[in-house]
């Protein structure tokens, strides 16, 4: 390994690394911001390809280590006061309050002269290697005035196409483990300004070498189980999303001012109504007293409400054969969403839920200051900066974040927005957090959004013969199916999303407010009238139980999704691997496909637009007013230019100037 200190060291760097086609690099940050790319400091970058491996200082604080000093006890405060002698019992042993003394540096490059020399690398068309990759290319960005140039091998995505079920184990140090059963030095990166000059140096050198052998085992894997393809989507889509997560989304501060104060005072007269209908005030975040008020019979006094869901405990005693109370039935959000509409309370209490969410998760750290969490039943304050930089926000979208494939994204998670169409039932709180995503002065928001992509995928690959008429005739789908079974659109619309997403007839109960029988004769009627759907379905769950040596099924775009309790003896999670099965062969479907769309659209729209946001199978991409329509034309090409299916794609495409006008 070589500790990269002087000019001429540097460019001996470069020339060796002009000469490969690959190198890994990783970065090693500090600062009160260094988990933000956008904001932190870079202190080390590393390198490693085939035959060596380099760091690079540029402001470590740190020499060699000196003392560790400890704060003195209370005994000793007071023996300090009284002037007395300070004993060593006076001083704390705790090695986490101690703080450590080391000896000065040595002399380090800057990050001005490092990025200027490694600039070309960087720019140029040498494969680019790293472990969450994203955030080393982002993290360098503003050092270099441009993104890192393509192509890129993540290793981190590499794993997770690899195998899926490795979805909670993609660290480093997870995968040297699996693959070398090699055991990496863990917190050095998380608090460098803790350890030596040379311990860092010696830990980011190991990272880019390591990171460099999974590259080499990853290619050869990619390649023997054909997966090279889905993994070259991945990193044409991770270059997308780090130009999105770089701009960001505008939000309207004064809006959101607006929206805190609305939500304040929903949240209030919702409380009010619980306790009203309750019949007295009560600890709402209580789950003992919800469920007392919930479940107990009318005549001691609660509301007698029929629980539809056990908690985990519950199902533990149930199968003991114990006799089960009010605390064995659950009150979480899902389990009240089965009860919505047969009690005023519950439809309050989930009010209350829906309302505590959009101010937990959206508008208060978006404002920042003084936030609530629920810990144990009780609510606990502290104190929370705003997770805006210069008015935007900046989400974090993850490619691994599904098995499916879909993105799932935190800081915020934008995923999980109540959806438009349910805002009658919601008070409009899914509209009224994209109407804090606005264009900005001088530009248009261009909104586009795939007309029922599932169930387009569920026609196409089944080729059924209702189903694809009719999107050819460009009827409403649900209402097609609706007329096909004799029922609404509504009802059109769950059974189309049962097959989807593998939900039974208690669901579809709920939603329609019918009786679980009547649901299941809907779900049978479904299965008479569209049998190639359900010849289709069949097919995928016994091709992928045949395939060897563990189950799996495959998108079109061929990511693999392994599924071994397709073989399991137990009825329960054999049953739940099929739904897993259909449902990963649609929705992964459908990811792919929007995910080629945002490497169309990225390629075609005008140089001043740029893609801002992906939710689900909507785009979202800001361009100045005087571009929209072109910018709307580029991405209408792009989604149904994707000629993936035996049926047109369909874009709906509108320009506005907040996401809440577009539907």
């Amino acid at each position: 390994m070589n500790v990269i200190t002087t000019s001429e060291q540097l460019k001996d760097l470069v020339k060796a690394y002009e000469q490969e086609d690959a190198f890994c690099f990783d970065v090693e940050t500090m600062g009160d911001h260094r988990g933000d790319p956008r904001r932190n400091r870079v202190v080390w970058i590393s390198m490693a390809n085939s035959s060596r491996v380099d760091v690079i200082p540029m402001g470590h604080p740190n020499g060699s280590y000196i003392r560790t000093d400890y704060p003195l006890l209370v005994s000793g405060v007071r023996r300090q006061a009284k002037g007395l002698e300070l004993r060593p019992e006076d001083y704390s042993k705790d090695e986490k309050k101690g703080t450590k003394v080391f000896g000065p540096a040595p002399e380090q490059l800057t990050p001005v002269e490092v990025f200027k020399a490694l600039k070309p690398l960087l720019t140029g068309d040498k494969i680019k290697i790293g472990h969450n990759l994203k955030f080393d290319l982002q993290s360098v960005t503003k050092y270099i005035k441009e993104l890192p140039a393509e192509p890129y091998f993540c290793t981190l995505n590499a794993a997770f196409i690899l195998n899926n079920e490795h979805r909670h184990g993609l660290g480093l140090d997870d995968c040297l483990k699996r693959e070398f059963k090699y055991n990496m030095v863990k917190g050095v990166g998380a608090e460098i300004e803790k350890y030596t000059f040379e311990e860092v140096a010696t830990y980011s050198g190991l990272d880019a070498e390591w990171t460099y052998k999974l590259y080499e085992r990853y290619k050869e894997s990619l390649e023997t189980t054909k997966l090279t393809g889905i993994f070259t989507l991945e990193m044409d889509v991770l270059k997308v999303i780090c130009k999105m997560e770089l701009r960001g989304a505008d939000i309207d501060t004064a809006q959101l001012s607006t929206l805190k104060t609305d939500v304040e005072g929903f949240l209030e007269e919702t409380k009010g109504n619980i306790y009203k209908l309750a019949g007295r005030a009560f600890n709402i975040n209580s789950v003992q007293e919800k469920q007392r008020i919930l479940f107990t019979p009318k005549k001691d006094g609660g509301r007698g409400i029929k629980p539809k869901k056990m908690t985990p405990a519950g199902e533990r005693r149930s199968s003991s054969g114990d006799t089960l109370t009010v605390h064995d039935f659950s009150v979480a959000h899902d389990a009240l969403e089965y009860m919505r509409g047969r009690d005023p309370l519950v439809d309050e209490l989930l009010n209350y839920s829906d309302l505590n969410k959009l101010m937990t998760t959206y508008v208060l750290p978006y404002q920042g200051g003084m936030s609530a969490k629920i810990v144990q039943g009780k609510i606990k304050t502290y104190q929370k900066d705003s997770i805006l930089v210069n008015n935007r926000v900046h989400t974090d979208f993850v490619q691994y974040g599904t098995e499916t494939g879909r993105f799932s994204s935190r800081n915020p998670n934008l995923q999980n927005i109540p959806a438009p169409e349910k805002a009658d039932s919601e008070k409009q709180y899914g509209r009224m957090i994209r109407n804090l995503f606005v264009a900005g002065e001088g530009n248009k928001l261009i909104v586009a959004d795939y007309s029922s992509i599932e169930p387009r995928i569920i026609a196409s690959f089944s080729k059924d013969r209702i189903m694809c008429q009719a999107f050819m005739d460009q009827e409403d789908i649900y209402t097609a199916v609706g007329n096909t079974m004799g029922v609404d659109r509504k009802a059109g619309k769950e059974l189309v999303l049962a097959i989807a997403y593998g939900v039974g007839p208690e669901k579809i109960a709920n939603s329609l407010n019918c009786k679980i029988d009547e649901a299941r004769d809907l779900m049978d009627g479904f299965v008479q009238r569209f049998p190639a759907i359900t010849r289709y379905k069949r097919h995928v769950i016994s091709t992928a139980r045949n395939k060897a040596p563990v189950p799996y099924v495959a998108t079109m775009m061929g990511r693999k999704r392994y599924l071994p309790n397709l073989r399991a003896r137990e009825v329960m999670l054999r049953a739940k691997a099929e739904r897993q099965a259909f449902n990963t062969v649609i929705q992964g479907s459908a990811a792919d496909i929007i995910k080629l769309a945002m490497v169309r659209a990225d390629a075609l729209i005008p140089d001043e637009a740029s893609l801002v946001l992906t939710v689900h199978d909507e785009l979202v991409t800001v361009a100045p007013a005087n571009k929209a329509e072109e910018t709307a034309a580029a991405i209408r090409e792009a989604m149904e230019g994707i000629k993936a299916l035996s049926i047109p794609m369909i874009a709906d495409v509108k320009i506005v100037d907040r996401w809440g006008e577009a539907k």
